[in-house]
């Protein structure tokens, strides 16, 4: 645009229009902020748990950590139906639960992370055909959930978080099983510690809950 025509475009109450160039940059500017926006607001739910007083970080379980689930489900001392329901507290993505499902032991896991639960139902659905035992996933605050109702809990925890468990693990009844996962649980009334299967992050500890 020439000088003279931004001259009369300004006179006239209008803005000159960008050069070709500036126009191209806001435009990736623009898309570029939308992404970071975008990708901000999806991390908030991962974030988030880091806030409060108490929480487990999502760390997906490896393969090695989730055969030491399965040995432990054997070491139990207990069939398949005998251990179920099972739930898992601090579900994550469900593969923990679909591991147990897969060894034919009706399992639900609760988990805070909407993105994850909505993930871990979504993969439940489609993994349907390879599963023994039903699944089920939900969002809810492990503290809030009602665990008497079941025979068997797998905790991938927080070494800060387990004395915290005991409490409320403590409202399971006399004969229940426990894996505890990464960390075990300290010392206490409530829970005899059976056997350590694995060592360092990927060790899993069987516990019976004493009568």
């Amino acid at each position: 645009m020439s000088s003279e025509n931004a001259l009369l475009s300004a006179l006239e109450g209008g803005k000159p229009s960008p050069p070709p160039n500036r126009r191209a940059g806001l435009i990736v500017a623009g898309v570029v902020g939308g992404v970071g926006l975008a990708v901000s607001l999806a991390a908030i739910p991962f974030l988030t748990p880091a806030l409060r007083r108490v929480c487990i970080p999502y760390v997906p379980a490896t393969p090695t950590q989730l055969a030491n689930v399965t040995r432990a489900l054997g070491r139990t001392g207990l069939t398949t139906k005998e251990l179920a329901p099972l739930i898992d507290l601090g579900s994550g993505d469900g593969r923990v639960v679909m591991e147990c499902a897969k060894q034919g032991i009706a399992s639900s896991g609760v988990e805070l992370n909407s993105i994850l639960v909505a993930y871990s139902k979504w993969k439940g659905l489609t993994s349907r055909s390879s599963l023994a035992a039903p699944v089920s996933f939900r969002r809810k605050d492990i503290f809030k959930t009602d665990v008497v109702s079941y025979k068997t809990a797998v905790i991938f925890g927080a070494e800060s978080l387990m004395g915290d468990l005991v409490p409320k693990l403590g409202e399971m009844r006399g004969g229940s099983r426990l894996l505890a996962c990464r960390f075990p649980l300290p010392e206490n009334g409530d829970w005899e510690m059976m056997e350590q299967i694995g060592e360092g992050i990927d060790a899993v500890w069987v516990y019976c809950r004493k009568e």
